[in-house]
């Protein structure tokens, strides 16, 4: 439940009409005969000047406004003035019940209604019209400042609601964006895995090698150093992402020799794709191999997700420097494109690479996801 705060912050606005108002008051002094002013100016200065504390304690206010009313009224005051009482005895009536809780506000109305009645008694013109009509002008304030409490709860409530709603979907992406990582990382531990089990391999072969062909050992030593390096380079990035995973999975990692399977389960699955490679294809870093088949899987599982009844076109290009993975799709579906935790677990990979990607709509109502990730990216 959203609460209002009890005590507001003065504002500068609350003292512009505290002295706008006292001022206005004494001057109806001056230009109308109201009786003795040594009382009538003082009385008019504490109630105008007691609204600068209006959202403060709206409560005391009321209570020295209405005193004040009833006070200079008891003194021979006259309070048939144009307007100034009556101003301030509203502002005071709204800010009661506009600043504090229905209690509160009926007390404060209470008051009014007691320094109203004084105050008109009081005078020697008295009678109940005067009571009535000055009653009905006070009550129309305090009705306003109780409508415009439930506007200002109903906003609060509504900003409160948008701030939760904001701080649970930043907390769902760190969570996807953090779950992608342990994903990522885990395909790095296999590729390292692999790399250290290739270096023991040919550090072994070039042992055999040694005793029979000193030169012929070279071969497998660059073999080594090769695979040694690459398997640093995919260690700093799994140090970069590993974050408290636990125990690393072991299963063998699919390659982009295997696009052909998942185009094939995702067309019994019910999406039509078509598969293509362009440019001359060559082995590429195992990270990137790994991650380009990630990128691949996940769009296409979108799109088998949001697309509706549609087609898709799976394009694989081998550039200079870099590859190159374009998923296409001509699904007119109005939830195309919402890959949600997809869109943010592409962006990872292609991330730890220094990779780019742009997942679009596009303007037949289809969906594009173009990810270009280098052969040679900075761990």
């Amino acid at each position: 439940m959203v609460r209002i705060p009890a005590s507001r912050p003065v504002r500068q606005g609350d003292l512009a009409l505290a002295l706008v108002l006292a001022t206005f008051g004494v001057v109806e002094l001056w230009l109308v005969d109201v009786g003795p002013k040594p009382i009538a100016v003082p009385a008019t200065l504490v109630a105008g000047l007691a609204l600068y504390w209006r959202r403060v304690a709206p409560l005391a206010v009321a209570v020295a406004v209405f005193g004040a009313v009833a006070g200079e009224s008891l003194l021979g005051v006259s309070l048939d003035r144009p307007d100034s009482p009556l101003l301030v005895a509203l502002a005071a009536a709204y800010a009661v019940a506009a600043y504090r809780d229905l209690r509160i506000a009926l007390a404060g109305m209470a008051i009014a209604l007691a320094g109203i009645w004084i105050g008109v008694a009081g005078q020697s013109t008295n009678n109940h019209s005067d009571f009535a009509f000055t009653a009905v002008v006070v009550s129309a304030g305090w009705l306003v400042g109780r409508g415009m409490r439930g506007r200002v709860r109903q906003t609060a409530e509504l900003a409160e609601r948008t701030r939760q709603l904001e701080e649970a979907r930043e907390a769902e992406r760190l969570a996807a964006v953090a779950e992608e990582r342990r994903r990522i990382a885990r395909d790095l531990h296999d590729v390292i895995a692999h790399s250290v089990s290739v270096m023991v391999v040919q550090a072994g072969a070039a042992e055999d090698i040694f005793a029979r062909d000193p030169q012929g050992v070279l071969e497998p030593i660059r073999a080594v150093q090769e695979t040694g390096r690459a398997a640093l380079v995919e260690m700093r990035r799994l140090l970069g992402l590993l974050r408290e995973d636990g125990e690393l999975g072991l299963a063998p990692q699919p390659r982009l020799a295997d696009l052909d399977v998942l185009a094939e389960q995702i067309r019994l699955a019910g999406l039509p794709v078509e598969l293509a490679v362009e440019g001359k294809p060559r082995p590429l870093p195992i990270g990137v191999d790994l991650s380009v088949y990630r990128i691949a899987q996940e769009a296409l599982t979108n799109s088998l997700k949001h697309a509706g009844p549609a087609r898709a076109r799976l394009v694989l290009r081998y550039l200079d420097g870099e590859v190159e993975l374009e998923v296409v799709d001509d699904g007119i579906s109005s939830s195309n494109g919402n890959g949600g935790h997809g869109l943010i677990g592409m962006r990872e990979r292609v991330a730890v690479f220094g990779g780019t990607l742009e997942a679009d709509r596009l303007a037949t109502g289809g969906f594009r996801v173009l990810a270009r990730l280098p052969l040679a990216a900075p761990a």
